[in-house]
């Protein structure tokens, strides 16, 4: 009895562990969340096994096909027996199989499977694209919801230093070393800082129904991200990033496959014009009655088609998957050029995120040195008011700058991995 509750309280232990665990969600937690939740994936994958589900029907055409035959008929009329009418009435039952099975025509069944098996693949290049761009989407949504906690942060900072020069302001002018414009000045500011804290608070519940919809799941009232917005990831060349693409990027691997699935159907619909080799059998019993014996019978045979004329269809079926074909190519390319764009773009805004976040990094520290100077001046009742709120601005700025400039980069990277088709 120890024993059981002993476990039982180790379970309600670990239970509360894992929940507790769980407030705190990190970036792989979240694409984990919603790549099972999200309907977008869903739409691809039954795009997938449309695609596939066809792949099996054309490999049906390779196989044998069988089918069991069973039927009764009852007949009634008048046969002749030499001079003299008879009026007969009986019944026919039959039961047998028959079978066919596709011996040779000169590749067109296998060409359409071969296209089929490509269009498959192709469907499943599409799938890794769909998660790919929802994954994105996540990435740009959770970091999102980061930077407007980050700026809350930063507003809340704000007013509380604009609400502390308010009071030093008031005290200054009490005892008559300011003068009320100060103060004014110093309510304005409180009351600038105090609606940025609301438009703050706001965009936080902003992306955080962002973050939800692309979750699709409504989070806990009381949940927390991860802060990964400092966190520097693998440098990688120009060079490396497009290598990369050609070789990952789902939708070139796509393309390609549509290429070569158009060019095998291109081949089967030219392949219609020759003959087809089929052979067939089967066995039939046949009788009068249930009571009496079933006599059997076989069949055996060969058959070659060959189309002689078809209203011009066949013709008409060439030109159709030359045309597809001559389509898919021109996207291949189309395909290719994109993807060059998108990994150049991507890598060029990673530098100028880098860039900037160093910028910032060096205009925050000297904002926060021009701050503290306007401050001890203004104490010291040899600075004004307006210096003390331009500083103050300035250094808000520079601080949401920072966290502009990190966020643009974490997700510039995850696009720029997106755009080399490495996204996980």
């Amino acid at each position: 009895m120890i024993k059981i509750q002993q476990s039982v309280l180790f379970i309600l232990i670990l239970s509360t562990l894992i929940f507790g665990q769980s407030d705190t969600l990190t970036i792989s937690q979240c694409v984990d969340i919603a790549l099972k939740n999200n309907p977008q994936i869903r739409l691809a994958q039954s795009n997938y096994d449309f695609n596939y589900s066809n792949l099996v029907l054309s490999r049906s055409n390779i196989y044998p096909q069988l089918s069991l035959q069973s039927s009764w008929n009852r007949n009634g009329g008048t046969i002749f027996t030499g001079p003299n009418a008879v009026p007969l009435t009986y019944a026919t039952y039959v039961a047998g199989f028959q079978g066919s099975l596709l011996l040779f025509d000169f590749g067109k069944t296998y060409s359409r499977i071969s296209a089929y098996s490509n269009l498959t693949d192709a469907s499943e290049q599409d799938l890794i694209n769909a998660k790919q761009s929802l994954i994105l989407d996540t990435y740009t949504a959770y970091f999102n919801y980061l930077q407007a906690v980050k700026l809350r942060q930063v507003s809340d900072q704000s007013l509380q230093q604009a609400t502390e020069h308010l009071k030093l302001s008031k005290s200054l002018f009490d005892v008559g070393s300011k003068p009320q414009f100060d103060v004014i000045k110093a309510e304005s500011d409180e009351a600038t800082a105090r609606v940025n804290l609301l438009n703050a608070e706001n965009n936080i519940d902003i992306t955080r129904l962002q973050l939800e919809n692309i979750l699709n799941k409504k989070l806990p009232s009381e949940f927390n991200l991860r802060d990964e917005f400092d966190v520097v990831r693998d440098s990688v060349t120009e060079s490396q990033s497009l290598t990369t693409a050609f070789q990952n990027r789902p939708e070139i691997i796509a393309a390609k496959l549509r290429v070569n699935a158009n060019s095998s159907l291109l081949t089967s619909a030219w392949a219609a014009n020759l003959p087809a080799i089929n052979a067939s059998g089967g066995y039939t019993w046949k009788s009068f009655a249930l009571n009496q014996t079933f006599q059997g019978s076989w069949s055996l045979g060969v058959a070659v088609s060959l189309p002689i004329f078809q209203g011009f269809a066949l013709d008409a079926g060439i030109q159709q998957a030359r045309a597809n074909l001559d389509n898919v190519k021109a996207d291949y390319d189309l395909t290719e050029q994109s993807v060059t764009l998108d990994v150049r773009q991507q890598y060029s805004n990673l530098k100028l995120s880098i860039n900037q976040i160093a910028a910032s990094r060096s205009l925050l520290k000297a904002a926060g040195e021009t701050l503290r100077l306007a401050e001890a001046r203004f104490k010291e009742e040899i600075g004004s008011a307006v210096e003390v709120t331009d500083a103050r601005v300035a250094y808000y700025n520079a601080q949401v700058l920072l966290i502009q400039s990190l966020f643009n980069y974490q997700v510039t990277y995850a696009r720029l991995e997106r755009a080399m088709g490495t996204l996980k």
